[in-house]
């Protein structure tokens, strides 16, 4: 019997990861795994959305063609 096992490969901000990390005192690992659903404790959906907002805000801070 073959598995295919599709592992995704998502490009992480680990600007935003060390920055979520030092907040809450954890590691970048525990972060990841509550922002991909991993871990479910009760701040999980609050760490996701934060992570998004910080991930969408040094994108467009990169990406800023008025610099």
């Amino acid at each position: 019997m073959s598995k295919s096992i599709k592992k995704s490969s998502e490009n992480w901000n680990t600007s935003a990861l060390k920055a979520l990390a030092t907040k809450y005192s954890f590691s970048t690992r525990y972060i990841k795994q509550c922002i991909t659903g991993d871990r479910t404790p009760i701040f999980a959906d609050r760490i996701k959305a934060e992570y998004l907002e910080l991930k969408n805000n040094l994108d467009n801070l990169l990406n800023n063609d008025k610099l």
